[in-house]
C-alpha cells in the first residue's frame, strides 16, 4: 500500500474504530459475518480442521477475529501500525483466548509473499480495501499467488452502481449523482480518499482474469443507507433489519444495487 494511503488510514484509525461501533457500522459487521460464516459452511461443511486465513487490511480485526475464536489459524496483516493496534485491542477483548494464537503482522500487501510464502492460506479476506487502492488488477492477481490450490477469496467491495441512487435519493445532490452515473470518484468521509467502486461484472471479470474463478456473490445494504438515523439508533430496529438485509442481498436484482458487492472466489 503506497504511503499516502496509509498515512490516511493512520490519521483516520480512531473514527473507522468509531463507525464500527455505530450502529450503521455494527449492521455492517454483522451482515459480513453472516455472509463469511454462511458461506464458509457451504464450502467447507463439516470439516472442522482449522483453516489457514489470512486478513488483508485488517483493520481492527473484528471477524477474522471471529474466526480465531473458532480455531482457524488466523494472521491479520496491515502496514498501518494504529490499525494493527486497534486489532490487538479486539483480540484482547475477547472471552477466551483463541486456541490457535493470532497473529499479528505489520506490512502491506505487497510483501505478503515474501512474508509468509505462496499457496498458504484456505481463506484470504479482502475487505472494503480493493477500492482505495490505484490497480485492483495486480491486488487481485497477487491474492491469488497466497492461495491454496481450491483456497477461497472473500472480497467485499464498494458498489459503483449504488453511488447515484445513494446521492439522489439520500442527500438529494442530483449533479453529484448525475457526475457518478458517469463514473465520478467520490471521496470517502472517514480517511479523505478517493474510492473507486466497481460494477459487479466488472469485478467477476477481474477476478477470472487474475485466475479466481467466482462462485458466489451477495449484497451489502440494499436499504440501510436510505433510513432516518433515529431509526438506526433504535435497537429494536436492528434485529429485524439484518434479516431484512440477509435477505434482500441474497437476491436479484437488489443485490446488484447494494452499497457494498461481497463476492466469493476459488483459485482456479
Amino acid at each position: 500500500m503506497s504511503t499516502p494511503i496509509s498515512i490516511a488510514f493512520a490519521r483516520g484509525a480512531a473514527a473507522y474504530k468509531a463507525y464500527l461501533e455505530s450502529p450503521h457500522g455494527r449492521l455492517r459487521l454483522e451482515l459480513i459475518w453472516h455472509q463469511l460464516s454462511g458461506f464458509m459452511g457451504k464450502a467447507w461443511g463439516a470439516d472442522r480442521r482449522p483453516l489457514q486465513v489470512l486478513d488483508i487490511g485488517c483493520g481492527t480485526g473484528e471477524l477474522s477475529l471471529r474466526l480465531a475464536a473458532r480455531g482457524h489459524a488466523v494472521v491479520l496483516l496491515d502496514p498501518v501500525e494504529e490499525m494493527l493496534r486497534l486489532a490487538e485491542e479486539t483480540a484482547r477483548a475477547l472471552e477466551s483466548p483463541p486456541v490457535i494464537p493470532p497473529r499479528f503482522v505489520h506490512g502491506s500487501l505487497e510483501v505478503a509473499p515474501a512474508l509468509f510464502g505462496k499457496s498458504t492460506f484456505d481463506l484470504v479476506l479482502c475487505h472494503t480495501l480493493l477500492e482505495y487502492l490505484p490497480d485492483p488488477r495486480s491486488v487481485l492477481a497477487l491474492l491469488r499467488t497466497l492461495l491454496t490450490p481450491g483456497g477461497f477469496l472473500s472480497l467485499v467491495a464498494l458498489n459503483r452502481g449504488q453511488e447515484p441512487l445513494r446521492l439522489a435519493i439520500r442527500d438529494g445532490k442530483f449533479e453529484e449523482a448525475r457526475r457518478a452515473l458517469a463514473g465520478d470518484v467520490p471521496m470517502d468521509s472517514l480517511f479523505g480518499l478517493p474510492r473507486n467502486g466497481m460494477l459487479k461484472d466488472q469485478l467477476q471479470a477481474q477476478l477470472e482474469a487474475a485466475g479466481i474463478n467466482s462462485v458466489a456473490h451477495a449484497g451489502i445494504f440494499v436499504f440501510a443507507d436510505y433510513l432516518p438515523a433515529g431509526r438506526l439508533e433504535d435497537p429494536a430496529s436492528f434485529a429485524p433489519l439484518l434479516r431484512l438485509e440477509l435477505e434482500a442481498g441474497g437476491l436479484s436484482p437488489l443485490r446488484e444495487i447494494a452499497r457494498y458487492l461481497h463476492l466469493w472466489g476459488r483459485r482456479a
